[in-house]
């Protein structure tokens, strides 16, 4: 029977690469002398890119300035070097011209580095004896072997036996409207946005379920692309993200670090509260010298296109440091929510989680100013929905019920519907195979939060019983029920350093087992 895998790494997108690269360095750093045979599992045709950053259209952008664009999560100007490095010929595919730090490129090109320092990281486990085999298959099962302590893949290649495994697996598809699945016109998922072009006539009329940043994504690519047919895109809110200053804050903002954090937790019993957090931002924001503006810091009102239109001009005319604050805390926000007492938490999210998500998740002015123009031609309108919105297959098209102006219903007729209500992290509602197989044999169980439960210390999951299954870790979005914010690049990038720093100082002083 051939060895078993030292360290399966299951998916083989941003997060995973960011884990193996920073894996092998640490192995590079520790002069690692052991043999040591890694799989990674990945059913797309690339490693590196994942279906975020997939060759795709140009319009896809990146929310994050190139300059904090990186798969290592302390050099944080590698994506920028690397693009440097390449000379023109790859800037002028994308039509980029002098790319500075606080760029917002195309999510694409962003795919491109990751692609190569996946053939970089694999070369070097090569010359340090590291041999990385990756495997065009799809992980649909896992399995413990309680005597032997190993894991049993299952896959689309046949069986496996592991060691160690690190899921990286991305996000899960939305489970929202499962009803239109499969219904001619209807896209569960705006990705690839090129895929939506060609197939979505140029006149016709599209609904568009979301007015988050993949329903802008949808919405410019339509548009940019010759779209001329009329656009409805509806939401529970009718709220678009907040738009990304352009102009620096005053003071340079520094990163609470997680004894700051720690340390505004006056009791045990008591844990940290949403007002203890909004105390410690309130007084960092003061610090900068910006007032406290909780009209700016909360949204606008008015409608969709008036809200816009003030959110560009707070933009392009104030630093608007509270963005700034919101961002420096990627550096210790998983700490926050460890600390909230489950009371907090779900205050939380019934209260200010769909709030936090329009203004933390920003989107650039060069998108911005698009969707302006879009409200203000006409050619697209956006409403909130509320409770009220109703979605189903009507005909040879969609109808879309909305909530009327005097309290009757508006319907709206479409001829395609585009989901774009973004990822689910609902383990018990997907249909992912490897997620209903950890599930069903007690190997993990379901976050409250979303996601799977992890022991914080290690990533690890925790089993049915709440035991740690120490072979078995998770990276990436369906760690958010215990980490909170990983769906931001840099905090995933720093989680997977974690990791990978954890599990190569276990290998340098113990080496691999036989």
């Amino acid at each position: 029977m051939e060895k078993p895998i030292d360290l399966a790494v299951v998916g083989g997108g941003s997060t995973a690469v960011s884990f193996l690269a920073q894996f092998v360095a640490e192995l590079d750093r520790a002069d690692y002398g052991g043999a040591l045979r890694v799989a990674v599992f990945e059913p797309l045709g690339e490693v590196g890119p994942g279906e975020p950053y997939a060759r795709d259209l140009p319009t896809n952008l990146l929310n994050i300035p190139a300059g904090r664009m990186s798969a290592y999560a302390e050099r944080r100007g590698d994506f920028l070097e690397w693009i440097n490095s390449r000379g023109p010929e790859v800037l002028d595919r994308y039509g980029i011209h002098e790319p500075d730090a606080g760029a917002f490129l195309p999510r694409p090109l962003f795919g491109e580095y990751l692609a190569d320092v996946w053939r970089k990281l694999c070369a070097r486990a090569g010359e340090l004896g590291i041999r990385i085999d990756r495997l065009r298959a799809r992980v649909d099962g896992m399995a413990l072997d309680p005597a032997g302590g190993r894991l049993r893949l299952e896959t689309s290649a046949g069986e496996f036996q592991a060691r160690r495994a690190v899921l990286c697996n991305g996000n899960l598809p939305t489970v929202s409207y499962a009803g239109l699945q499969g219904r001619k016109g209807y896209f569960n998922s705006p990705y690839p946005v090129a895929d939506l072009v060609r197939r979505v006539g140029r006149d016709a009329r599209v609904g568009i379920i979301g007015s988050s940043l993949s329903a802008i994504d949808a919405i410019v690519a339509l548009k940019e692309s010759g779209h001329a047919g009329p656009m409805l895109a509806v939401s529970r809110s009718g709220r678009l993200p907040a738009v990304r200053s352009t102009m620096a804050p005053p003071t340079p903002i520094v990163p609470p670090t997680a004894q700051e954090i720690t340390a505004l937790v006056r009791s045990p019993e008591r844990g940290l509260t949403l007002e203890d957090l909004y105390a410690f931002l309130s007084e960092r924001l003061a610090a900068t010298g910006d007032a406290l503006d909780l009209a700016d810091i909360l949204g606008y009102g008015g409608s969709p296109k008036e809200a816009l239109g003030r959110e560009i001009e707070a933009s392009s005319t104030l630093p608007r440091s509270w963005q700034a604050i919101a961002i420096s805390l990627n550096e210790a926000i998983e700490h926050a929510w460890r600390l909230m007492p489950d009371a907090e938490r779900r205050r939380f999210h019934a209260d200010w989680r769909a709030l936090w998500m329009t203004r933390r998740a920003t989107f650039p002015m060069v998108n911005a100013v698009k969707i302006k123009r879009y409200l203000d031609e006409g050619g697209l309108r956006i409403h909130a929905g509320n409770s009220g919105l109703d979605i189903h297959a009507a005909g040879d098209g969609f109808e879309i019920r909305l909530p009327g102006a005097q309290g009757g219903t508006a319907v709206h007729r479409v001829d395609f519907v585009v989901n774009a209500t973004g990822m689910s992290t609902d383990v018990k509602a997907s249909r992912d195979p490897l997620v209903q197989s950890l599930l069903a044999r007690g190997i993990a169980k379901a976050d409250p939060y979303g996601g799977f439960g992890l022991d914080f210390d290690t990533g690890c999951l925790l089993d049915a019983k709440g035991g740690v299954v120490e072979n078995i870790s998770v990276l990436g979005s369906l760690a958010v029920g215990t980490y909170f914010w990983t769906m931001s690049l840099d905090v995933n990038a720093r989680l997977a350093l974690e990791q990978a720093r954890r599990m190569a100082g276990e290998l340098s002083v113990a080496g691999v087992a036989a």
